[in-house]
């Protein structure tokens, strides 16, 4: 089991659910938890489930939501409770935009770490900060320790944005990036296409942009440890909708 963490200000959970269903196309049974303070996932998909459930977890379209749950041992619980294990799940992403989640769920130990993103200065500065806390809780046990981060941007076309902030606001921290910054276009196409899924049953890429889908396909790509046109084989398969088969 990997546990794959998504921090950051910016509402990351269409992002988050798209590549999660990349990853599931590989045949990988994947969980997202929904960590985050406004827990958006209860309201944006759908299903049989009452919103006003307390703690639940929704199957949609080969992935797997967990809502309402604090920590990996009430989840873990709640699997007990339902004749499941939850170590049968591949891939564990938890996305969240608080530091007292980021503890819970252990994500300065994540086997991948990725920061979510605008340019926006509240969710970029804020966000940093979510950073900082899990390097200083990483380093409480190795005070040389660094925290390897994917750096994953949703900009939409500012031209007067300085792209350098990120780099300007972590060159202190103990972090290593990794690889280049994944950039989404964003643009209102793909703003359209991920709130269209919120009405679906379906976690949809057709209408994403190019370098939208490029992007997602990257980020699965590292979470995979798979080439990257691989994983854009499998882009295609969910826009077709069928199987893909690893070969």
């Amino acid at each position: 089991m990997k546990s794959i963490g998504f921090v950051g200000q910016m509402d990351n959970s269409g992002i988050v659910l798209c590549v999660a269903r990349l990853v599931a196309q590989f045949g990988k049974k994947v969980i997202v938890i929904d960590a985050t303070s406004q827990q958006r996932t209860r309201y944006t998909v759908p299903g049989p489930t009452s919103r006003n459930t307390e703690q639940y977890v929704n199957k949609h379209d080969n992935v797997d939501i967990a809502v309402g749950f604090n920590n990996i041992l009430e989840l873990k619980k709640w699997h007990v409770t339902k004749g499941e294990d939850f170590n049968d799940y591949e891939y564990v992403f938890i996305m969240t935009d608080r530091q007292e989640m980021c503890e819970e769920y252990d994500l300065n130990n994540a086997n991948s770490l990725f920061f979510t993103t605008t340019y926006d200065l509240f969710e970029l500065d804020k966000g940093v900060e979510l950073l900082k806390y899990i390097c200083a809780s990483k380093r409480t046990d190795d005070t040389n320790a660094k925290i390897k981060v994917n750096t994953l941007i949703a900009s939409t076309a500012i031209n007067t944005v300085d792209s350098r902030r990120i780099d300007d606001l972590t060159s202190n921290m103990q972090i290593e990036q990794i690889g280049e910054k994944i950039e989404l276009s964003y643009d209102e196409g793909d703003l359209s296409a991920l709130i269209q899924n919120q009405y679906s049953n379906k976690i949809e890429f057709k209408n994403l942009s190019r370098q939208t889908k490029e992007g997602l396909a990257e980020a699965a790509s590292r979470i995979l440890e798979e080439p990257k046109d691989r994983v854009l084989k499998a882009v295609k398969g969910v826009e077709k909708n069928s199987s893909f088969i690893k070969k």
